[in-house]
């Protein structure tokens, strides 16, 4: 509910329920006309009413009662019930709401008021100490219950402050990791890939118009390439580079600069497809062409052939893709453990990502096969 609905839902039934009050305890005093005991409580009836628009004027209301009830209605049968509970009501909602000062103000004079009245019409003066002490109460109530709502909110904003400054910590500590990173790549590895390239390339002048020459260009080509992805990587660490500056990212349709490149190193490789090929998302796109890439080299480096296969099976629910080779030299998973690599850790990793499978091992008849499932309709997590 709007607040507006929800206090005057709380004017309509205040104002209800102490008329209905105030119609039963008239039921009671018989000897007494019904307008002798509801003509005093329109006070508080008006103040029920009031108060949860203006809390002043309910704690105004409270102190005028009995005023008005023993002075312009003689014929009341004296203290009701209804009109004193109503009156505490009236002061711990006034304590509630107003501030402290002005509350305790109206609840200091309506408790006077009403004990003044009864005294002056002939009660003893210990009405001063009972009213002191039920308007007292009342106040307090509603004095505890503004000093508890004000601390609720006032822990609400520090848990929000708290809970900003966390997020605003854990950025931070992103950030800060991704400029450690970015620069161990761009001290250690790009540094020294560039040193290798620059070292090739004084080579490769050298060996101008030979086979040879050839080779360590194309191995140049590598090593710039190398260097250029690694300063993309570097980029995106810091959050630095224009994306519509960066080469496009490593995809299955651009198998065939890799086809060209390992074939003028001595590699040949044959691409089949199967299948009507289906979009993939860029994060599948690239792992699955890093996989590929991961797969050949380890053929060029370690089968002992000059030939291998990239078979990539398209289907509705999920994409296949194999490298095939006939060679006799060790295994890729062999290579890892005696050359201490991580290629098919990495290509395992890359395909448990988006929820697939690797599996390689020795062909019948002789060679090597890598093979990764993707499943399409699986979303991509990152693993806990």
């Amino acid at each position: 509910m709007s607040p507006f609905a929800t206090r005057l839902a709380m004017s309509v039934g205040g104002a209800a329920l102490v008329t209905a009050a105030c119609v039963v305890e008239a039921l009671t005093y018989r000897q007494t006309s019904l307008g002798a005991v509801l003509l005093p409580m329109a006070v508080l009836i008006a103040g029920a009413a009031a108060a949860p628009f203006v809390p002043a004027v309910g704690v105004v209301a409270a102190a005028v009662s009995f005023p008005f009830q023993v002075f312009l209605v003689p014929d009341s049968p004296g203290i009701g019930g209804t009109a004193l509970i109503t009156m505490m009501v009236l002061i711990a909602y006034g304590g509630l709401r107003l501030r402290p000062r002005w509350s305790a103000l109206g609840a200091a004079l309506a408790a006077l008021s009403a004990a003044a009245s009864i005294v002056v019409d002939g009660e003893s003066l210990f009405e001063f100490v009972f009213f002191a002490a039920t308007m007292g109460g009342a106040w307090s109530l509603g004095w505890l219950l503004r000093r508890e709502r004000r601390r609720g909110a006032e822990l609400r904003e520090l848990a929000a402050a708290l809970a900003a400054e966390r997020e605003r910590s854990g950025r931070l500590a992103v950030v800060e990791e991704r400029a450690r990173i970015s620069r161990e790549l761009h001290d250690a590895v790009a540094h020294t890939v560039s040193v290798m390239t620059l070292q090739v390339g004084v080579l490769r002048r050298r060996l101008q118009e030979t086979p040879e020459g050839e080779v360590l260009r194309s191995v140049e080509e590598l090593g710039r390439r190398s260097v250029d992805e690694l300063r993309r990587v570097v980029g995106a660490l810091r959050e630095e580079a224009d994306a519509g500056d960066r080469d496009p990212a490593p995809s299955l349709a651009r198998l065939d600069a890799l086809v060209a490149e390992l074939d003028r190193v001595g590699l040949a490789v044959t691409v089949r497809h199967e299948g009507e090929p289906a979009t993939l998302t860029p994060a599948m796109d690239t792992s699955a062409y890093r996989i590929v890439a991961e797969a050949l080299t380890n053929v060029l480096r370690h089968a002992g052939t000059a030939e291998a296969e990239v078979v990539l099976t398209h289907r509705r629910e999920s994409l296949a893709l194999a490298v095939l080779d006939r060679g006799s030299g060790p295994t890729a998973a062999s290579s890892d453990d005696v050359h201490g690599g991580h290629g098919l850790l990495h290509m395992r990793e890359r395909a448990a990502l988006f929820g697939g499978t690797l599996h390689a091992g020795p062909r019948d008849g002789g060679g090597y096969r890598v093979e990764a499932v993707f499943p399409l309709a699986v979303i991509a997590v990152v693993p806990a």
